[in-house]
């Protein structure tokens, strides 16, 4: 038997075993398998991996290494985010979620890495002596170190509540306050940043967060509501031209939907666009006198409306930039 069948054959059965263990509703998940956790352009919304990385609890937001073979993303339990992450096998496979080895002990999520992929930055309500309020969420950063990474570092940014952060080439870094829906910007400055809100034509509908924007700050995508929202919570993009945003367009169906979608990401390579929604694949349906154990049972499965990771092509992008920059 030679390499390449003796790979189809652990393929074959890593998804046998997978969807022996599934309900009828998740049969259809294929074992990641390759970079980027295997994903194929798609112009419909997938769940990411989800033999891998769906389950009942809370999964949200994501971020791949350059090469595609290591990728962090958020699991949440009650008043506590935990940073996770999976590696790409030699043979192709991944390994089996695990806890970040600088996690675990405090609420962390937001994981994203730089685009030269040297650094994970992430948010954390580890304590800190740098404010008052030793333990409000701040921008942590660690870099890998052999097998290991090194001891997290401080960013300060705001008096207030940091999260979600985004890297651009030139340092800069983007990130939302909850507290008052902004977004900021925190250009490099000597030894420090200086912080700017950005435009208040981003701001027009309310709170805004979870910023996603590109490498080389030619457009942003955001987390937004308000009277041009489909649902729960939507996500915009706006393109900078001449050195300004534009009004904000929602990214329409079908990644938005009447559900909650937050936590906007593209890979590296710029062909995938990955986020978190809470969206059902199958209703639940309560009939009366139904035996409520089958709802029970339904709950405990990924598709219980908790917030799971999703993926589609980036083709997207362009067509709406094509609304503001005719081609």
């Amino acid at each position: 038997m030679n390499h390449l069948t003796r790979q189809h054959l652990a393929l074959f059965m890593l998804i046998a075993l997978s969807m022996g263990c599934t309900d009828n509703a998740e049969k259809a998940a294929v074992t990641a398998y390759g970079p980027f956790l295997g994903m194929q352009a798609t112009e419909t919304p997938q769940l990411l991996a989800p033999d891998l990385l769906a389950s009942p609890m809370v999964e949200f937001n994501g971020t791949f290494t350059p090469d595609g073979k290591t990728f962090f993303y958020t699991s949440d339990i009650p008043n506590h985010g935990i940073i996770t992450f999976t590696e790409m096998q030699e043979d192709g496979t991944w390994t089996s979620p695990a806890v970040a080895p600088f996690s675990g002990t405090h609420s962390e999520y937001d994981p994203i890495f730089s685009p030269d992929g040297r650094r994970l930055y992430f948010s954390s309500r580890r304590p800190t002596n740098a404010y008052e309020n030793k333990t409000k969420s701040n921008i942590w950063w660690v870099e890998r170190e052999g097998d290991s990474w090194s001891d997290p570092t401080l960013i300060p940014l705001a008096d207030q509540d940091v999260y979600y952060s985004s890297l651009t080439r030139s340092g800069a870094i983007y990130f939302n306050i909850w507290s008052n829906g902004k977004l900021f910007k925190a250009s490099p400055e000597g030894n420090s940043f200086q912080i700017d809100t950005l435009s208040d034509i981003l701001h027009t509908q309310g709170n805004i967060g979870d910023p996603f924007v590109s490498p080389d700050e030619d457009y942003i995508i955001f987390r937004g509501y308000g009277e041009d929202s489909f649902g729960q919570g939507d996500l915009f993009i706006s393109f900078k031209v001449n050195g300004e945003w534009t009004v904000r367009q929602n990214l329409g169906e079908p990644i938005n939907s009447k559900d909650l979608e937050i936590c906007p990401y593209v890979t590296p390579d710029g062909q995938f666009f990955i986020f978190a929604s809470s969206r059902l694949q199958v209703p639940y349906v309560a009939k009366p006198l139904q035996v409520f154990s089958e709802l029970q049972r339904k709950f405990k499965t990924a598709d219980n409306g908790e917030l799971n990771i999703y993926y589609i092509s980036t083709s997207f992008i362009d067509r709406l930039k094509a609304n503001v920059i005719p081609q």
